[in-house]
């Protein structure tokens, strides 16, 4: 919820700017025709940095873009809670996998607000699909000695000494098809005619063909829904 309350006084105040400073200069034209940018994402169903993404636009006419991207994103499920084990380490309390998303994605973009040449925000909607590769990874616990995935059923908290690592089961992940989608603000500050930097805000849904199982002991769902808000810089030329 803080993430949702900080990112509408974000929106509120950038807006603000925009306009005003939307009527008192002109407006900058947009002398580029292709950008290229790196974003990092936080989500309201993944962690701090719960993705990255790239992105390559192109110009179109009337203040238009076409994107194509991938994104990389982590999904945590909403019952997750982090433990402290009798060594120091931590694990996370009856998580059995991951769910890891590939998405490569195709977009539009519309300019509503050009940046003045000193100063204001480039304000622009943003929608973007594509399919979802969903990696259920298993999670795996250090039993000291030995690494296993983590089954509620079996592993009592007290033998757990803590997670094996992020990568640990990576290569025996499932794949499950999936489709996402988005919609966004962007708002683009400071940016020049060959560099770029904004903040993207807006809210996505992904669904895949079945249940993923992060937690086998909780109510398990094929489909995720999430605000967003991301940072994302580039080059234009």
């Amino acid at each position: 919820m803080r993430l949702l309350y900080s990112s509408l006084v974000i929106l509120i105040f950038i807006c603000s700017s925009s306009i005003v400073s939307a009527q008192t200069s002109a407006y900058l034209d947009e002398e580029y025709t292709v950008e290229n940018v790196f974003g990092v994402k936080n989500a309201t169903n993944g962690g701090l940095i719960s993705g990255v993404y790239f992105r390559h636009s192109r110009m179109l006419p009337n203040d238009n873009l076409m994107h194509l991207g991938i994104e990389l994103s982590n999904t945590k499920h909403p019952r997750e809670t982090r433990e402290t084990t009798f060594t120091g380490s931590n694990f996370i309390f009856g998580k059995s996998n991951y769910l890891i998303s590939i998405r490569p994605t195709y977009g539009r973009e519309k300019i509503f607000f050009k940046k003045a040449p000193q100063q204001g925000v480039r304000i622009s909607g943003m929608v973007a699909a594509g399919p979802s590769f969903g990696l259920e990874a298993p999670y795996y616990i250090d039993l000291g000695g030995r690494s296993e995935q983590y089954d509620p059923a079996r592993h009592g908290r007290n033998e757990i000494v803590g997670n094996a690592g992020p990568f640990r089961g990576l290569f025996e992940s499932q794949i499950v098809l999936g489709g996402f989608f988005k919609a966004s603000l962007t708002f683009e500050t400071n940016s020049t005619k060959n560099k770029v930097f904004g903040i993207e805000a807006g809210f996505q849904i992904e669904a895949f063909t079945r249940d993923i199982e992060i937690i086998p002991v909780a109510s398990n769902r094929s489909t995720y829904t999430a605000a967003f808000i991301a940072l994302y810089f580039g080059k234009r030329k």
